[in-house]
């Protein structure tokens, strides 16, 4: 039975979560002030924090770094909670030390998962801790567990990292027997790509041997080993210190993972969180977050940026007559149109429907993004095949510039759209730069 602390502001979501974790059999707690967190730890246990990101007084990132940078509570494991979905805000959390991530509203199967998992792999980490001691511990452990698990495990001198002990897993994946590997230095020991022991050869600063060795902490590291006929290959290394009773650290346990299946997972979880399932194009989250990054880099270089949102005219005919099956294809082959109009680049994005929208960077004049609306209105103008249909549309255009008609997301984004609706009321099948006076008009 594990105890586990909830740390959010919103008691619904509160409530919600310490039943689910009773559900499972664990103790659960919880915390509603942020601030109080450390005081919290320091006063009992705690196996597993769910910490909301966004918290009054201090939030969730300013906690987790807190957490992360103190020795008494680092291998504490953190699940961080939150609404928002933005690509950047994941990764921080990542590198910063959190597990994993769960969004909100809360999915119960989702969540009892994901505490599963981390409470397993804490239980999986706090087993190998407790065999950390002299090298005799380190034989039994090798003799009795290691031998039983599917990850590569070898144990290392600490001098020169060569091979003391390695398991059956680990003799099987550099094809030598243990005979054949002791007294070698793991680098040695094979040159295969994926060797448990790539890419460290144990001599630079950046090598995960020698990192743990001159911290006296236990490390981990993620590797891709580049392509082969079944696509990416990811290895996940753990390196943890083998301490004399006097604390010097004499021998290094090596844990060599396969984690190919369960990042291809996490990152195809996160390519559904920020692309459309039907165009495969960046949705509205991602959308919102090329335009930040357009911006910060139009300051930089001082060029324009320009937004254009597009609209299908009389996309819902389509549907009607023809059927939605055939509307959704039109839709992939308009987001394939759109995308070989522009550059690498900008971004095309679809909101949802028949809206689409474009990011368009570095923009030296205005009759460039003029230009490419026209190729666009052509491209488009042209009939679409699709199957046994022909089938034709237009679209109508909005564009806003940046820093001219506005200077954040929300300005650019709501002039985009006005620009949109000037051009439907213009006769559709055109494109209209937003404009203050035009804009008073109104929507047509």
């Amino acid at each position: 039975m594990a105890e586990i602390l909830v740390v959010d502001d919103d008691s619904q979501v509160v409530e919600q979560t310490c039943r689910l974790i009773t559900d499972m059999g664990h103790n659960a707690d919880f915390l509603v002030e942020s601030s109080l967190l450390v005081a919290k730890l320091e006063a009992g246990q705690v196996d597993l924090i769910l910490l909301d990101v966004n918290m009054p007084v201090v939030d969730g990132i300013s906690l987790l770094k807190e957490l992360k940078a103190n020795q008494k509570f680092v291998d504490i494991p953190v699940i961080m909670v939150t609404g928002e979905t933005g690509e950047k805000l994941i990764s921080q959390c990542f590198e910063i030390g959190a597990v994993d991530f769960i969004n909100k509203p809360i999915r119960p199967l989702e969540l009892q998962s994901r505490v599963r998992i981390a409470l397993e792999t804490r239980q999986h980490i706090l087993a190998i801790n407790k065999k950390n001691g002299d090298l005799a511990r380190a034989k039994a452990f090798s003799e009795t567990i290691l031998n039983s698990m599917d990850d590569a495990i070898v144990v290392l001198n600490e001098s020169d990292f060569s091979v003391v002990d390695a398991n059956i897993v680990f003799q099987e994946k550099v094809g030598k027997s243990l005979s054949e590997l002791l007294g070698a230095p793991c680098y040695d020991t094979g040159r295969e790509p994926f060797h448990p022991c790539y890419p460290c050869n144990g001599h630079t600063p950046s090598c995960i041997l020698s990192a743990t060795i001159s911290s006296g902490n236990t490390n981990d590291q993620e590797y891709q080993h580049g392509y082969e006929q079944n696509g990416k290959r990811y290895t996940k290394v753990i390196t943890i210190p083998i301490k004399r009773p006097d604390k010097k650290t004499d021998h290094i346990l090596l844990i060599s993972r396969d984690v190919t299946q369960a990042r291809l997972l996490q990152d195809r979880l996160r390519h559904l969180a920020f692309h459309d399932v039907l165009t495969g194009l960046p949705n509205r989250q991602l959308f919102y977050d090329r335009i930040d990054q357009s911006i910060a880099i139009s300051n930089r270089s001082k060029k324009m940026m320009a937004i254009m949102f597009f609209d299908l005219d009389r996309f819902k005919k389509v549907n009607d007559t023809l059927g939605h099956d055939v509307g959704d294809q039109l839709l992939v082959e308009v987001a394939n149109r759109l995308s070989s109009c522009v550059r690498k680049s900008d971004t095309i994005a679809r909101m949802g429907g028949d809206e689409f929208t474009a990011v368009l960077n570095g923009v030296d004049t205005v009759s460039q993004v003029e230009k490419l609306a026209n190729k666009i209105l052509k491209s488009l103008g042209k009939k679409f095949i699709l199957g046994e249909h022909s089938i034709n549309v237009t679209s109508s255009i909005g564009i806003s510039l940046f820093p001219k008609d506005g200077e954040n997301i929300d300005t650019l984004t709501k002039n985009a759209d006005k620009a949109l609706y000037l051009a439907k009321g213009a006769g559709r099948n055109n494109a209209q730069f937003y404009s203050k006076t035009s804009a008073k008009k109104g929507r047509s």
